[in-house]
């Protein structure tokens, strides 16, 4: 009898365990380049078709470089159109998208995992400081939810430039599958209830617009710690200032850097923590400041 029991108990607390892995992952995608993007609609739709239970909210129009913006209008009525099964084009920036979806549609059952993107241009050097992208990221992380920001490079050269960056476009399929693949590998370790990456994190990725074949490997690397500036400004005289690009921008480096190793054919991984904390200047600041 005891051993009928014994095996009555454990057949159960194995059928709750298969049960409880056999949830589907909760997904929230978004962006910064607009609910129509092919990299994150393509991005839905492709986890959507592997089992994911994902949901998309993203800026209703085109936000890139709006960093970490947020519309700050308490009892404002927002028009937010859905547009597809579970996907909402929110009227507002990519911060706005992502609290939407967690605070929103999400609330009660929310995400497993947060991801950004695959946003249609590089998210290095300076542009991951100015990113819709990445900022929806790691505001997520920021909140404790696990997140990815997922972007596809440029070829640095003024032809592709003017053309309007045909290998971006031509080769961001390849970099929505490759997050694909990142996810279905986090699902083969992963339980319900439990952190899906190391908790209080999130990785910045960046694929190179090259066919997989020469692609030469994955660099875990930091975000250039002072990158130059994307653009200058001419001043015209009677109030009137230009915005142009700089030469530089345009300029491939190839240098130890998250934007010298992406042109150099890897995926870069830049691991974020969403915090503005450097508490290890502590007492640097103290010796300056106190008397």
């Amino acid at each position: 009898m005891k051993k009928l029991l014994l095996t009555v108990i454990v057949s159960a607390m194995c059928c709750t365990a298969a049960q409880a892995a056999e949830r589907a992952m909760r997904i929230l995608v978004v962006n910064d380049d607009g609910c129509n993007s092919i990299g994150t609609t393509s991005l839905q739709e492709k986890l959507a078709a592997k089992g994911y239970d994902v949901w998309m909210v993203a800026p209703a129009t085109n936000q890139s470089g709006i960093g970490s913006a947020i519309t700050f209008k308490p009892g404002k009525i927002f028009e937010v159109k859905n547009v597809a099964d579970k996907r909402y084009c929110f009227p507002g920036t990519p911060a706005d998208s992502l609290d939407f979806g967690l605070r929103g549609v999400m609330k009660d059952n929310p995400p497993d995992l947060v991801i950004s993107g695959v946003n249609d241009g590089p998210n290095t050097g300076v542009a991951q400081v100015n990113s819709g992208t990445v900022a929806a990221a790691a505001r997520a992380v920021r909140y404790g939810y696990p997140a990815m920001a997922a972007s596809i490079g440029y070829m640095l050269t003024e032809e592709e430039m003017k053309a309007g960056w045909p290998s971006t476009h031509k080769y961001w399929p390849d970099a929505v599958n490759y997050i694909v693949d990142q996810v279905d590998t986090l699902r083969e370790k992963w339980r319900p209830g439990k952190p899906v990456l190391p908790a209080g994190t999130g990785v910045s990725i960046n694929y190179p617009p090259l066919d997989k074949a020469a692609i030469k490997g994955v660099k875990y690397i930091i975000n250039e710690q002072h990158p130059p500036a994307q653009h200058d400004y001419h001043l015209l005289g009677k109030g009137r200032a230009q915005q142009v690009m700089r030469k530089e921008v345009l300029t491939p480096v190839s240098a130890d850097t998250d934007t010298g190793w992406l042109n150099k054919g890897y995926v870069t991984w830049t691991v974020l923590d969403g915090q503005w904390n450097a508490p290890q200047y502590d007492a640097q600041y103290k010796a300056l400041f106190e008397n």
